[in-house]
């Protein structure tokens, strides 16, 4: 039986040896393609990127995790990462993070973090006691564990919200996660109260729970149903 996404992200992989080589093949297929020519941005990452150049509050908000917006350097500077990016590795223990060698993270091993050895190695020579040192994992966030940047995301938000959004668009999501969920209810809201809107872009029709929250719904390939006349809301 085909593993499903979630069990295959879950936190629970580190505890399997199986399990482990399988992520870190995965992150690494991932990260290497990132770093080839068979990357390539859609067009609407395109427009995204435009968006992020001539809107001065402009934020894209994401749960993909293969960093495709480094292609594009206005829509990075401007894109907050729910769930980590596939080009970094960071420490279990210190939560140093670096970039990611995809070559390193073969089979089940581990690389021990550099900054928690250079730290435990400077106590040493000082007569204290040693520290406990991490290894370093892709910085990828499984199912069931909190994310390291929860205070900085909440505080992204926050201030996104304070300037009420006039145009939300929720595309290519399900909006399962209750995370990422609550963060578009907020911003669908906020829309609403100002006489914005919001629109659901996807392949698939909204839960009944979701579709409430968006006053338009455009079913397709986000290439290909967005009509541009919906960016002059965010003018």
């Amino acid at each position: 039986m085909r593993k499903s996404k979630q069990t295959s992200f879950d936190r629970s992989l580190y505890s399997s040896s199986e399990e482990m080589t399988s992520f870190h093949s995965t992150v690494r297929g991932m990260c290497e393609r990132l770093h080839s020519d068979l990357t390539e941005p859609s067009a609407f990452h395109k427009v995204m990127d435009e968006l992020a150049r001539t809107r001065p509050h402009f934020r894209h908000y994401t749960q993909n995790i293969d960093c495709v917006e480094r292609l594009l350097l206005d829509l990075n500077a401007k894109t907050i990462r729910l769930h980590g990016r596939v080009d970094q590795a960071r420490c279990g223990i210190c939560n140093w993070v670096c970039d990611y060698k995809p070559h390193l993270f073969h089979g089940s091993d581990s690389l021990y973090c550099q900054r928690c050895l250079q730290r435990s190695q400077a106590r040493v020579l000082k007569g204290k006691r040693s520290l406990n040192i991490g290894r370093l994992r892709p910085n990828v966030l499984l199912y069931g564990e909190p994310h390291p940047d929860d205070k900085e995301i909440l505080e992204t938000a926050k201030h996104d919200l304070r300037i009420c959004p006039e145009l939300v668009l929720i595309v290519g999501t399900k909006l399962r996660i209750p995370g990422a969920r609550s963060i578009a209810a907020n911003f669908c809201h906020a829309a609403r109260s100002v006489g914005g809107a919001s629109f659901w872009i996807s392949k698939e029709e909204p839960a009944s729970s979701v579709r409430s929250l968006c006053d338009y719904v455009l079913i397709g390939d986000c290439d290909k149903v967005i009509p541009l006349d919906i960016f002059k809301l965010s003018n």
